[in-house]
Order: structure tokens, then C-alpha cells, then sequence
């Protein structure tokens, strides 16, 4: 996971959810990306 999917949501204006980085030390990695936690989720629509 790169900063070029997170540029592609900004560029679209499509929510940014992050839940962690990979790895087997999730515990040290954590959810921060730019030091920033992202917690956006896209809004419901009435059908």
C-alpha cells in the first residue's frame, strides 16, 4: 500500500479508510499513514 492509492481517492473524491499495515508486528505498525489515522466512510444513499 502506497501513497498512490490514497492520491487516487483524494483525486476522486472517494473516502479513505486505513486499517493497518501488513506485517506479523501489527501491534508496532499501528494505522497511522502520514501520521495521520484515516477513518472516512462513504455516506449512504436513500434508494
Amino acid at each position: 500500500m502506497g501513497p498512490g492509492i490514497f492520491r487516487a481517492c483524494r483525486k476522486q473524491r472517494v473516502p479513505f479508510f486505513f486499517k493497518q499495515w501488513g506485517g506479523v508486528r501489527k501491534n508496532l505498525t499501528g494505522r497511522l499513514l502520514g501520521g495521520r489515522t484515516y477513518d472516512e466512510m462513504p455516506t449512504s444513499v436513500a434508494a
